[in-house]
């Protein structure tokens, strides 16, 4: 039998791919973004002294990222190696401008650096994770705030000083908006997310005994049976005894309660078994999937799970279950393993119910093919 794909490492791959993809389309704006200011000062002279010796290093950066990116270069390295010189870049220009001597030019290249400090946080946003990307761009507002508050004139204020703060100021808010709308976005996020588990555990669990589903069940013994790792698997199909006539004599509330007591059974059943799921397959059906070293540890199973039921009462009614049984090599084949399962416990009602009845199958209609 060939491997069977893990969806969920598919889906991961897929991510990754995605993600070394989009940074591929964006490094390239970076390169841009640092060459066509060096063009022009070329052309026109008119870089502050800072950006003629930080361009030329950031060109360089994001033209090395550029073909690292199309390399087999780990993702989380090349996120870092996006990020950490960006967001260095642009702490250390506004750093730069702040101490600027002259004091006429600061206002010009801080308002000039505003664009850079935007753009360094929405792509750092879009890089990495959305914890990360709120940590980080967290430390480089912070450390702009700091540099703010060290370089903050004294009063009395000139005009040229008043400039500088509202510019400062504007940047700060500016800066400070990326920040709070990551903060609502990553609070939103995190609140579908939640609700997204929330659905898919209740798609997956039954409303009456918060046991796992039939749904649920499939899913559990689809895994099961395909474990590479082989072994033998078991089903016992348990249904609770004369369930009708309990609900006809003592009303489908009391029905409803000896289905909760008899999950809570199971539940501490399923604690005792290692490596055991259990859970409504409908109705007065319940379905344990277990994994045995050999089929008489899988039937004592199932005996003292009967035995327990027999001798300790559901609801103040005395209560017993029916257990058909199927154990079988794995990999198998679920259609056969669940009919088997059906049969035996047919079997067990046919002869005088309370039982565990095994069925007795060749194993080679049992396993998959």
């Amino acid at each position: 039998m060939t491997d069977r794909p893990d969806p969920a490492h598919a889906t991961l791959d897929h991510a990754s791919w995605s993600r070394h993809q989009y940074h591929r389309m964006i490094l390239p704006g970076g390169v841009v973004a640092f060459a066509v200011p060096l063009w022009l000062h070329h052309q026109q002279p008119f870089l502050a002294p800072f950006d003629q010796q930080a361009f030329p290093l950031m060109l360089a950066t994001y033209v090395l990222l550029t073909a690292l990116s199309w390399l087999s270069v780990p993702l989380a390295w090349l996120e870092c190696a996006v990020i950490i010189p960006l967001s260095g870049f642009v702490t250390w220009r506004v750093g730069a401008v702040l101490f600027t001597p002259d004091l006429d030019a600061r206002a010009a290249q801080l308002a000039s650096t505003l664009p850079w400090v935007i753009v360094a946080l929405l792509i750092t946003s879009w890089v990495v994770s959305e914890r990360t990307s709120l940590s980080v761009n967290g430390i480089v507002v912070g450390a702009i705030a700091l540099l703010s508050v060290a370089s903050w004139p004294a009063p009395p204020w000139t005009a040229e000083q008043a400039q500088l703060m509202n510019t400062l100021l504007q940047l700060l808010m500016a800066a400070t908006t990326v920040i709070a709308a990551q903060t609502v976005v990553l609070r939103r996020h995190h609140l579908i997310s939640v609700r997204a588990r929330q659905a898919l555990q209740d798609a997956h669990t039954d409303v009456l005994t918060g046991l796992p589903n039939r749904r649920a069940l499939l899913h559990a013994l689809e895994e099961h049976a395909h474990d590479q790792r082989g072994g033998l698997l078991a089903l016992g199909l348990l249904d609770v005894d004369h369930f009708k006539l309990i609900n006809d004599r003592h009303g489908h509330a009391t029905g409803d309660e000896v289905l909760r007591r008899l999950a809570v059974h199971l539940r501490s059943h399923q604690h005792a078994q290692q490596a055991s799921v259990v859970g409504r397959y409908g109705g007065e059906e319940f379905l344990l999937i277990l994994r045995v070293p050999d089929p008489s540890s899988a039937h004592d199973a199932c005996e003292r799970l009967r035995r327990r039921l027999a001798n300790e009462p559901l609801h103040g009614l005395n209560v017993t279950v029916s257990v058909g049984l199927v154990v079988s090599p794995v990999p198998a084949h679920i259609p056969t393993l669940l009919d088997a399962a059906d049969e035996a416990l047919y079997h067990a009602k046919n002869t005088g119910r309370n039982r565990v009845h095994r069925a007795d199958l060749d194993p080679a209609r049992l396993t998959a093919t």
